[in-house]
């Protein structure tokens, strides 16, 4: 049958069940694992040195009978069995809804499964079957995403203003797993602090601080065309846990400042009195590249990117699986503009 959020939390609670299946599923995989997490610690004993480890559908389906021996077999202390199967974001499940059909009155099935369409076999029959419990978790939106944070903050006697939590959430995207990153990242910072109220400036110090120096590198070289260069930073920003929309928001930044310089440059000003409009200053020692990409990117080349860009923030933030192929689209684009 199907269930709620809630259901899961109060079995939890109890730290025990009589159903026979519990299936977690949707696209919001850090609320399913971290609920799963939560859900097996509570039901398996820990000390347990025979319980058996994490069933793989993969393997299950590869071979069937060790499943259904462990399933039927009596657990080594008495009392309920309960069975951890990873779905592995698959959707053939055969062998577990075979066994479902059978008679298994002391065994419980804790399924962690991935995105399953409404056509799904395991879902649909799940859904029919007595005593079993199917719960979706769906992407989140601006109000759960918020509530996570302040949540998060609490537990540890931090609070966030409304514009440091939309402040987090713009640069970090609409995917838990990025926010929780982030949350975590300002709270380790501040955390022997004696003031824990944290406002955007604060937010903004440690995630806009963040790689700063090479993020900077990446804008220059994207302007300049230098299209392999950009690739190489793109690649080592990602692999220090900088976010899709990060980097979006950072261009979008510097490309402003090119937007800016060229119409003070329109309305009849140098190239050096225009950038001295620039709020912060260009550092001294960035100068002289700053000005050979405004020599690359004329006004109407400017808006285009912008454009682009603005296009692609909503992407990165509602399609988080997206994020890392639509930047290397950018910087290709970008960087071939920037030579033309």
């Amino acid at each position: 049958m199907k269930g709620k959020q809630q259901d899961i939390s109060t079995i939890i609670n109890d730290g025990e069940t009589s159903l026979k299946c519990i299936l977690l599923y949707g696209p919001n995989s850090y609320l399913i694992n971290e609920l799963y997490n939560k859900l097996c610690d509570s039901l398996l004993d820990k000390n347990d040195v025979f319980a058996p480890s994490e069933f793989n559908i993969k393997e299950i389906s590869k071979n069937a009978d060790a499943f259904y021996n462990e399933a039927e077999s009596l657990a080594f202390e008495g009392g309920r069995k309960y069975l951890k199967i990873d779905m592995d974001n698959s959707e053939s499940a055969g062998p577990v809804l075979d066994l479902l059909k059978d008679d298994i009155k002391e065994t419980t099935l804790l399924i962690k499964g991935g995105v399953l369409s409404p056509r799904s076999n395991i879902r649909k029959s799940l859904e029919k079957l007595e005593n079993t419990l199917i719960v979706p978790f769906y992407e989140d939106d601006i109000v759960s995403l918020k509530k996570f944070i302040k949540e998060k903050a609490e537990k540890r006697n931090f609070s966030f203003n409304e514009s440091a939590i939309n402040s987090i959430i713009s640069m970090s995207g609409f995917e838990r797993s990025q926010i929780n990153d982030a949350v975590e990242r300002i709270m380790l910072y501040y955390e022997f602090d004696e003031d824990k109220k944290i406002d955007e400036e604060k937010a903004g110090k440690i995630l806009f601080d963040t790689n700063q120096g090479q993020m900077s590198e990446l804008c220059k070289s994207i302007c300049l065309g230098e299209t392999e260069v950009s690739q190489k930073i793109s690649e080592k920003l990602f692999l220090q846990g900088v976010t899709p929309p990060q980097f979006i928001s950072a261009l979008i930044i510097h490309f402003q400042k090119l937007h800016l310089v060229g119409l003070n440059i329109i309305s009849g000003q140098s190239i050096s009195e225009a950038m001295k409009q620039i709020k912060p200053p260009i550092f001294f020692k960035e100068v002289n590249a700053f000005k050979s990409q405004i020599k690359n990117w004329n006004i109407n080349k400017v808006d285009r990117a912008l454009e682009i860009l603005t296009e692609s923030d909503l992407l990165t933030k509602t399609k988080p699986g997206l994020g890392k192929s639509l930047i290397g689209n950018i910087i290709m684009r970008l960087a071939n503009v920037a030579k033309k």
